[in-house]
């Protein structure tokens, strides 16, 4: 009975290592490589023990190779024989990997190609690539498999065939079927962002997927607008896995790139993460450096010395060390530390003079003499001459070039050069010692933030030049209307209507009077206050002052004012349907501004139930005028995209109510062929549904 019960037992366990040697095959396949090492350890013999080998290969794990190797006793078969020699050459032992080559007989055909390519990868590593170049062309790499078009890519790169090689490359990233670390290391090798966004959705094994993530992720940094993506990328990658191979430089990348598109706080603040995360990055000078550029641009003058401190001790060269102590001196000087930065650009004289920032220092005192030249022009109204001498002192005083700009801005608003002035202004918005520059440097960060939908932070900047810094500028009311629209655009309607009448108060005979009570006009009509939107809007059209756009607008909201005020008082409905009929004739109209009109005319007869007159203009007046228009070779605007849209639907939606599905689905189709964008994809579901609903009658 016991030999019975054993040998059961030993039949049991040879299943078992059958099924364990299936499924580490299989987990070999997919790439899951400690699944395979695990249930290959379940079972004995050759075939368990290749498995453990290759799966370490597959990662390039080459020492564990060896190791595994050497702790079989030098296994026999070609399989361990391939993979030592492998590993000896991938660990820089090419000679002894072609002694093993040469000495081992190998019998199995599979090992034909992947020898070649072992013997072309040694003869690439000892540099003689017309070698391994002939090897690749007697073996047939670019047509072999995965691992042998990669060789051969690799081989016809190092040869100088850059385009050869990436077409094989681009032959491997859009194959459907490739071994991952093959695509991602062709994606890699392209670089481009289609080839690496193609591999990141492909690629499922972690560490490829991050590696391949974070080289798509440095990539979207190169573009305008790709780049808030890529640092959402870097970041969620780096700070999942900071371990990670290249999850440091990549993060740092990010910090690097914040900081030259002048997004200071963001860089300062990824600076100070990346010395969290990473101990070993406050060893090094560029993070110091970087993050002490961002605090400076930042104004926190002691924080940035503190990092360029820092940087100083761990300069590892006169360049670095002399550049670092530059940079503290201009901080020193930025807050008025005059004589303690005079002291860091003597030492920088004294011990390190013909290095670039020794070079820059010694003509720091012809540099002042300029400036005082240059402020001596300019109080005396000579714009012109004083922007030229700050400009000079911009290009070759680097450290002193956001000074010299600040007042090269000035001279440039004393030509009327506004639109060279604005671009200068980009980068002052920070603010500065002189008032008048720190009130024209906050005037340009409000524009900019109202351009960037930072609304708050708009109107914010706009009510603070106008009513605290410079209420008596000629810009002043404008930068009332300007904070105005973005109190409306952010929602906060009652401030918009409580800067206008700041506006009308502070400044009764100003022109831009007409442009902030069409403001105040939309935020009551938002609020719901339509009686009194009316009347400010009637004053608008009144107002002689008023331009002849802000007129047209003033009427289209009232009649939109009267338009609301119709659910309550229908006869508000036939006051709206004369007012933008006036507008419509009366007036000289885009195409596009009478497409709304038409429908907005249409909208109107629908309300007095007069549908059929109602359909009529939705067809005739809307969508055969968009389509005529668009045959015409205009471009309409997205908001006359969107009313042609929204005319068609409503044509579709009467003809099916009233059984009409065949004409329904004619207005739909005329959509379908547009070029009105998510409107298309709609137009198709409302088309299929009532083909369904079709079939079913």
């Amino acid at each position: 009975m016991k030999r019975v019960i054993a040998l059961l037992a030993v039949v049991a366990a040879s299943f078992a290592g059958a099924e364990g040697l299936d499924v580490a095959k299989q987990a070999l396949r997919d790439g899951l490589y400690d699944v395979a090492r695990q249930y290959a350890a379940k079972s004995e013999g050759d075939e368990a023990k290749q498995v453990v080998t290759e799966s370490y290969a597959r990662e390039g794990r080459w020492d564990d190779v060896l190791k595994s190797l050497d702790a079989l006793h030098d296994p026999a078969g070609d399989a361990f024989a391939y993979y030592r020699a492998l590993a000896l050459a991938k660990t820089g032992k090419g000679a002894e990997a072609l002694s093993i080559l040469d000495g081992h007989n190998f019998t199995g055909s599979e090992y034909a190609m992947r020898i070649q390519l072992l013997r072309a990868t040694v003869a690439m590593a000892s540099g003689n690539v017309a070698d391994a170049l002939g090897i690749s062309r007697a073996a047939g790499f670019a047509t072999g498999d995965d691992a042998s078009k990669m060789m051969a890519a690799d081989i016809l790169a190092a040869s100088g065939d850059l385009k050869g090689a990436a077409s094989i490359w681009r032959g491997i990233v859009s194959s459907t079927n490739v071994e991952e670390s093959v695509l991602a290391a062709a994606a890699g090798n392209l670089g481009d962002e289609p080839s690496l966004r193609s591999a990141y959705r492909r690629v499922k094994h972690a560490d490829l997927r991050r590696s391949v993530g974070l080289r798509l992720g440095r990539r979207l940094l190169e573009g305008e607008r790709t780049f808030d993506e890529g640092v959402r990328m870097i970041r969620f990658i780096a700070k999942d896995s900071p371990g990670a191979a290249g999850a440091k430089e990549s993060f740092l990348a990010v910090a690097d790139a914040l900081l030259e598109k002048g997004k200071y706080q963001e860089s300062a603040d990824a600076y100070h993460e990346a010395l969290e995360a990473w101990p070993d990055a406050a060893r090094e000078f560029a993070v110091h450096e970087g993050r002490g550029w961002a605090l400076r641009k930042l104004k926190k003058h002691d924080e940035a010395l503190e990092s360029f401190a820092r940087a100083e001790e761990l300069a590892t060269n006169a360049v670095d060390r002399a550049t670092a102590l530059m940079e503290q001196g201009d901080v020193m000087s930025e807050c008025g530390r005059g004589a303690e930065a005079m002291v860091k650009y003597r030492t920088v004289l004294d011990k390190y003079p013909s290095t670039p920032a020794g070079e820059k220092l010694k003509v720091v005192v012809e540099l002042r003499e300029k400036e005082s030249e240059g402020r001596e022009l300019y109080r005396s109204f000579r714009f012109k001459e004083a922007q030229e001498v700050f400009a000079e002192l911009g290009r070759r005083d680097p450290a002193r070039k956001p000074r010299m700009d600040y007042l090269e801005m000035l001279c440039l608003y004393g030509q009327v050069r506004d639109a060279e002035a604005s671009r200068k202004a980009k980068d002052l918005a920070a603010g500065s010692p002189d008032p008048e520059i720190r009130a024209e440097a906050t005037l340009w960060l409000a524009k900019f933030f109202y351009n960037a939908r930072q609304w708050a932070d708009s109107c914010e900047l706009f009510t603070n030049y106008a009513t605290n810094m410079v209420p008596s500028s000629a810009q002043a009311p404008s930068a009332l209307v300007w904070a105005a629209r973005a109190a409306f655009a952010g929602n906060e309607f009652q401030r918009a209507i409580d800067l206008v009448t700041k506006l009308a108060k502070d400044y009764p005979d100003a022109a831009e009077r007409s442009q902030g009570f069409l403001v105040q006009g939309e935020a009551l009509v938002e609020l719901s206050r339509l009686d009194e939107a009316i009347l400010v809007l009637e004053g608008v059209v009144s107002d002689k002052r008023a331009g002849d756009e802000e007129r047209t607008r003033a009427k289209t909201l009232k009649a939109d004012a009267l338009f609301v005020m119709g659910a309550d008082n229908p006869a508000r409905y036939k006051e709206a349907l004369q007012d933008y009929r006036a507008l419509q004739l009366g007036e000289s109209l885009s195409d596009g501004v009478k497409l709304v009109l038409s429908f907005k005319i249409a909208r109107t007869l629908e309300k007095l139930g007069r549908v059929d007159e109602a359909l009529d203009q939705y067809y005739g007046e809307v969508v055969c005028a968009y389509r005529t228009a668009r045959e015409r070779g205009e471009r309409l605007d997205e908001e006359a995209r969107a009313t042609f849209a929204r005319a068609a639907f409503r044509l579709a939606d009467e003809y099916e109510s009233r059984g009409e599905d065949h004409r329904a689905e004619s207005i739909l189709r005329l959509v379908i062929r547009s070029d009105v964008g998510p409107a298309i994809r709609e137009a198709k579901r409302r088309r299929d549904r009532i083909q369904r609903k079709g079939m079913f009658q």
